[in-house]
């Protein structure tokens, strides 16, 4: 499988340029490849439009890419002779690697991008967005920029710079789609320049604990739990959000109102009480079912095709004597109201015949996002 880009847990620079095109020769003479648009912020371009959204992208694109674009959805930037091919290895659960196995389906992902870590269509994408009048701006790809081998010291700090810059003009919500970032200093950049300016931040479950951990600790964790605890992923997220409304807080450009957590096995959206965020127990239900959709690859859920994770119910905390939420089959999304905040747990009816996990999490992000704005 092979695309042109995508936000994922392993992946790999190379720079040998030669070796690489031959990969991309061999991979589309193998059985059962597949040429799909790729690109964290095409990736939810792509599901918003699907979705009935008219989506405005920033991105460098061929006339190939072009013509792979549902029509509501319009690219700003350069045109390409050729697009940048990321290749995706996606690999099964308890699929065998010589003596290990694999836990859950995932993917490993090589790619030699010279394009999209630079930004390049930043300023013309800034240009027509004055005449979009958008409901609301995704940043996400950013970690295309981390331990890029080409940058020179301060050079992605010098881009997130101007990119916090265009935020600032941006009078609609910002929603930042987080990944796995590993290098401190680019985090730090994060959180200086893009994360200040974020109205809304979706993550997965190894995403979230990195984010406490720099807010909290100011460092970024080295081990994360795949399968966490409801009761777990909900304190980190209370935390994240008082932190982030608290002392640290008051040097943010905007308020954050929404926090997206997407898991395996669950979906949890936060989101505070009186902001602009609507429908959050059925932006809920839409990431989970997406999450199924998506990975699937069908448009219709069977249910012999998929598993539900979550035990008969969970605990609202870690902390002991917290209260319990029962599942209900019949009404499955719990919603309650805490200070002032509103938070909606989904189960995940769980893909075991899976088609594709890349770009799974920007679908997610989208199908929750469509009903809100």
């Amino acid at each position: 499988m092979w695309w042109r880009h995508s936000n994922s847990r392993t992946r790999r620079y190379m720079s040998d340029k030669e070796l690489f095109r031959k990969m991309i020769i061999k991979a589309q003479e193998i059985e059962g490849t597949r040429k799909l648009i790729g690109g964290s912020g095409l990736q939810i371009g792509k599901r918003l439009a699907l979705d009935g959204c008219h989506v405005l992208a920033a991105a460098d694109s061929s006339v190939e890419l072009l013509e792979m674009l549902p029509e509501n959805l319009t690219t700003v930037g350069n045109i390409v002779d050729v697009d940048d091919i990321h290749l995706l290895l996606e690999y099964p659960a308890h699929f065998p690697w010589g003596n290990y196995m694999s836990q859950r389906a995932n993917r490993l992902v090589l790619h030699s991008d010279e394009h999209n870590p630079y930004l390049k269509s930043m300023e013309k994408f800034q240009e027509k967005l004055k005449y979009f009048s958008p409901s609301i701006l995704v940043v996400a790809g950013l970690q295309r920029l981390e331990n890029f081998p080409v940058f020179s010291p301060g050079d992605s700090g010098k881009l997130l710079e101007k990119l916090s810059s265009f935020l600032e003009t941006v009078d609609v919500p910002i929603h930042f789609e987080m990944a796995s970032f590993h290098q401190e200093t680019f985090f730090d950049e994060l959180l200086q320049y893009v994360i200040p300016y974020s109205s809304s931040i979706g993550m997965n479950e190894q995403e979230l604990p990195n984010l406490w951990s720099k807010l909290l600790y100011g460092n970024i964790t080295v081990v994360s739990s795949q399968k966490p605890r409801v009761a777990k992923v909900l304190d980190l997220m209370r935390d994240v959000y008082k932190i982030s409304r608290g002392n640290y807080g008051k040097g943010r450009k905007r308020q954050l109102t929404r926090l997206h957590v997407h898991t395996l096995a669950f979906q949890v959206i936060l989101t505070t009480e009186g902001s602009h965020w609507k429908n959050t127990k059925a932006a809920a239900a839409k990431a989970s079912l997406t999450a199924t959709r998506h990975v699937c690859g069908s448009r219709e859920i069977d249910p012999k095709k998929s598993k539900l994770f979550m035990d008969d119910s969970f605990s609202k905390s870690i902390v002991p004597g917290s209260p319990r939420v029962q599942f209900n089959s019949n009404s499955p999304v719990s919603c309650w109201n805490e200070e002032d905040y509103k938070i909606c747990v989904a189960p995940v009816l769980v893909c075991t015949q899976v088609l594709q996990t890349g770009g799974g999490g920007d679908h997610i992000t989208a199908g929750g996002l469509v009903l809100q704005i």
